[in-house]
């Protein structure tokens, strides 16, 4: 999905959140262990989006369309996160600002998953989730575009891409290594 079927999908049942906020918070459901469920995702989105109303068929409809396109950045062969932001012919200072609603997006639904026990980010995982919000509170303000500003934005993007990725790999189940042993006879 592109910036603009997000930014509808939106306007129609969530016009409190940006297309770059909602796409993010998609991203952090997933990032920390978000599983989709046949049945039961479309209440826990309703409790997430609209505090447990129900959401009508076609919110649904574009929800899984996003979740979808999503959940394809996290297969083994991707690894590779589109973020939902203006095209490049946007003014930076536009596309800037759609990258603070990502990672707050991002922050919002990586904190909506339930915490597992003894769960503890370390290391690396840490901060690049402290990386994300800080890059949420990002206020970019200029007089004209220049070439700097755009590898500096550029690098951003890619950081945050690597970060989520990062908090995936870090969030992913644990290898039971002590069942694993006991199959060895």
């Amino acid at each position: 999905m592109n910036y603009t079927q997000v930014s509808e999908l939106c306007q129609n049942f969530f016009p409190d959140l940006s297309p770059s906020e909602l796409a993010g918070m998609i991203h952090g459901l997933f990032g920390h262990g978000f599983v989709v469920e046949t049945g039961r995702w479309q209440q826990q989105m309703s409790n997430f989006l609209t505090s447990g109303d129900a959401l009508p068929e076609p919110a649904l409809e574009g929800l899984e369309e996003l979740m979808a396109f999503t959940q394809k950045d996290y297969q083994p062969d991707s690894f590779s996160i589109d973020l939902v932001k203006p095209e490049d012919d946007f003014p930076l200072e536009q596309r800037a600002k759609a990258i603070g609603e990502w990672c707050q997006g991002y922050l919002s639904g990586y904190g909506l998953v339930q915490a597992k026990e003894g769960e503890k980010l370390e290391g690396e995982a840490k901060e690049a989730l402290q990386d994300i919000g800080e890059i949420a509170q990002i206020e970019f303000e200029m007089d004209e575009a220049d070439e700097e500003m755009e590898k500096a934005f550029m690098t951003v993007c890619e950081h945050i891409k690597m970060s989520a990725l990062l908090l995936f790999q870090a969030n992913q189940p644990k290898p039971n290594v002590e069942a694993d042993n006991q199959n060895i006879h």
